[in-house]
């Protein structure tokens, strides 16, 4: 059984966003939402430990190192210990397994999606979908490169092009919080799952982030900041287990991790969004040298501590 056919166009054009959150078409250089140094030329937006820059690269050339740092940004995060355990209890919860028609919704560039291909064979495959042209080339790439039954198409996940009930299971994992109608990809996800089929979300909690920074104050506000601006929808797991209720989903069940960051990428991301406080005028010039100046000194002497809450919903449809 190959990928499931997207029975409308996949249309990955959305109108762009406005207000809270960084959109994720912004330029090269103003969206490189990044935990990664950036040059000293480029704005200081604020990256997250996330995929929020999913889209960005696609203005950058196609050797432009902001690109590659992308790709391999996304493979850091994707490596760290306690969300691969959310991500190995997603497939549990979900029974995903030979013969399951996957759909891997917000996919970037394949890293779970080829893992998912590997799992469903023989007798079916992986359908991922992504806003970024980027990251579904990218992953096209690697599909091709590994020889699996995958399928990778542009398409928003708000208007997912694919017929009623044609997956066994829909995954989305760190992208409802950037979308400007969340509740509108849920509904879609439940839409093309089957009767019976399952459901996984993985998101975090903004207000879980934390930093081992001693000024408190300082922290919290920095912390907020980020919490407030980052994203469209930094507290949404708050609200997700009463949607997929009213949605019909079943048996909805609930995990968490405190998924502690790799010092490096701590040090970048922690970085980042002090900075981008400072830009925002939120900490003045002096507390925006000091907080640099301790996560720097934090990462030299090896005693860096950050992490952040995330949270896996699994539930079946119908």
């Amino acid at each position: 059984m190959g990928p499931v056919e997207p029975t409308l166009a996949a249309s990955p054009a959305t109108a762009p966003r406005t207000g809270r959150g960084r959109d994720r078409n912004d330029r090269c250089a103003n969206a490189y939402a990044t935990p990664v140094p950036r040059p000293a030329a480029m704005p200081s937006s604020a990256p997250t430990p996330d995929r929020r820059f999913a889209a960005a690269s696609s203005s950058c050339p196609r050797d432009s190192p902001v690109r590659s740092s992308a790709f391999a940004t996304v493979s850091s995060f994707d490596r760290l210990p306690l969300l691969r355990e959310l991500k190995a209890l997603a497939i549990e919860r979900t029974r995903t397994g030979p013969g399951s028609r996957v759909l891997d919704v917000g996919c970037g560039f394949g890293l779970e999606t080829l893992r998912l291909a590997r799992r469903v064979q023989p007798g079916a495959a992986v359908t991922g979908v992504d806003l970024s042209a980027d990251f579904v080339a990218e992953g096209r790439r690697r599909v091709a490169a590994e020889g699996v039954q995958a399928a990778l198409l542009r398409a928003d996940a708000q208007h997912l092009p694919f017929a009623d009930a044609s997956f066994d299971v829909a995954r989305i994992e760190r992208v409802l919080i950037y979308l400007d109608d969340p509740w509108a990809a849920l509904r879609e996800m439940v839409r093309v799952i089957r009767p019976g089929g399952t459901v996984a979300i993985i998101a975090p909690d903004f207000d879980t982030n934390t930093v081992n920074v001693p000024d408190t104050a300082l922290a919290r506000a920095v912390l907020a900041h980020e919490s407030d601006t980052a994203v469209v929808h930094g507290l949404l797991v708050r609200d997700l287990r009463g949607h997929l209720l009213d949605l019909g989903v079943r048996d909805v069940e609930i995990a968490s991790r405190m998924v502690v960051f790799d010092p490096d990428l701590a040090a970048q991301y922690f970085t980042g969004i002090g900075r981008s406080a400072g830009a925002a005028g939120v900490i003045d010039e002096e507390a925006t040298a000091r907080w640099v100046a301790t996560i720097a000194e934090l990462r030299r002497t090896d005693r860096l501590f950050a992490a952040i809450g995330y949270y896996l919903f699994t539930g079946r449809v119908g």
